[in-house]
């Protein structure tokens, strides 16, 4: 058999069917290209089925809406980001060591999860539908109460000022990570400096130590 004839034979034979979780998969990862593109608002199921290749009923037959396809994109990032997190720090006893850990993550995961992460940003500028800013601020008080429980150990043994509320502290490391990654598209040539992330740690860091540290 020739070359060209095999070609023709193996664009002749049909696509594998995938499977309920695989096609929801795809579908999840081709919404979040076009929530990123597009933004949630125009952003319709038409254009998703149209770039997943499947027609308007088969999506509907994994979701119920639109609203329902985002707010499941919003729900898996929040839980895979928290649960990197979580993972970082559950083998860790010291708190500093700690919080170094969930920073590195966080900041180097904009990186490697930039897509996710644009659309949690991009949502929190548009978005006035209370559910999805419901969805959006439960991750972000997750986020709180996880840093404000590693700030207040390291101030019991010592590590971080007492005259801290960890609170306080844990939403200032959370605003300037957000700054960092919306300005990440920017390509700034410091970002790019292979010791970057580190120097930017210790630096948030620095501000919550005890001066005698």
């Amino acid at each position: 058999m020739t070359a060209p004839q095999r070609r023709r034979n193996e664009a002749s034979r049909p696509t594998p069917r995938l499977t309920k979780a695989e096609r929801k998969r795809q579908l999840l990862a081709h919404a979040k290209r076009l929530f990123v593109e597009l933004g949630y608002r125009d952003t319709t199921t038409e254009k998703i089925a149209a770039v997943a290749g499947v027609t308007e009923p088969v999506l509907y037959r994994h979701f119920d809406s639109k609203k329902a396809l985002f707010l499941e994109v919003l729900q898996e990032v929040r839980e895979a980001t928290l649960g990197r997190w979580e993972a970082e720090t559950a083998e860790v006893p010291d708190p500093l060591a700690k919080l170094h850990a969930v920073m590195d993550r966080y900041l180097g995961a904009t990186r490697e999860h930039a897509l996710e992460f644009r659309i949690m940003h991009r949502t929190l500028v548009e978005s006035d539908d209370e559910e999805i800013v419901a969805l959006l601020r439960s991750f972000y008080l997750d986020s709180e109460a996880l840093l404000a429980q590693i700030i207040a150990e390291g101030q019991q043994s010592g590590v971080f000022r007492r005259s801290l509320d960890p609170r306080v502290g844990a939403w200032e490391l959370i605003r300037t990570a957000l700054g960092y990654t919306l300005t990440l598209p920017l390509g700034v040539p410091l970002y790019d400096e292979a010791d970057y992330l580190p120097r930017a740690i210790e630096c948030l860091l620095l501000c919550l130590l005890k001066t005698d540290v």
